[in-house]
């Protein structure tokens, strides 16, 4: 049985991202404008749609190959992506893809003024609501403990 390699789509890198800079799904959804359910997709490597994985780069400053890696898989295994025969010098256990591209920018989708106002306003009311519901968690412990004094 032959091995081969397949070229499958991985959000490992993004979740390590945003661990490592503290930023919850709820928090990278504003600052993106996209869906909290999206967001999830990506780091979980489910499907996403191109501009939604190029918003996502340009925001973090990612390279778009950090949503990709390779995957030794047994014939049985894999489905066949047949490389036209008309292209000399691939074959179908080819298993790199290249692009040398330095940036990659979405224009119909520029933040503006107002666009970055909200957001940051947005990212406000998220920490007030967290404070309220720590001070929640705070005064029912003190509840508890008057009652059971």
């Amino acid at each position: 049985m032959a091995v081969t390699k397949k070229i499958i789509y991985s959000g490992d890198k993004f979740r390590e991202y945003l661990t490592r800079h503290k930023i919850t799904y709820q928090e990278a959804s504003l600052q993106l404008g996209i869906d909290k359910n999206t967001i999830g997709k990506a780091v979980r490597g489910g499907n996403l749609n191109l501009n939604v994985l190029l918003t996502i780069c340009n925001f973090y400053r990612l390279d778009i190959s950090d949503f990709f890696k390779t995957e030794v898989v047994s014939d049985k295994d894999t489905e066949k992506y047949p490389v036209p025969e008309s292209l000399p010098g691939f074959s179908e256990t080819d298993s790199l893809v290249a692009e040398n591209v330095a940036e990659y920018i979405v224009r119909d989708k520029i933040p503006s003024e107002v666009e970055a106002l909200i957001l940051s306003k947005d990212k406000e009311i998220l920490l007030l609501q967290e404070m309220n519901n720590l001070y929640k968690e705070r005064l029912d412990l003190l509840q508890k403990k008057l009652l059971s004094i």
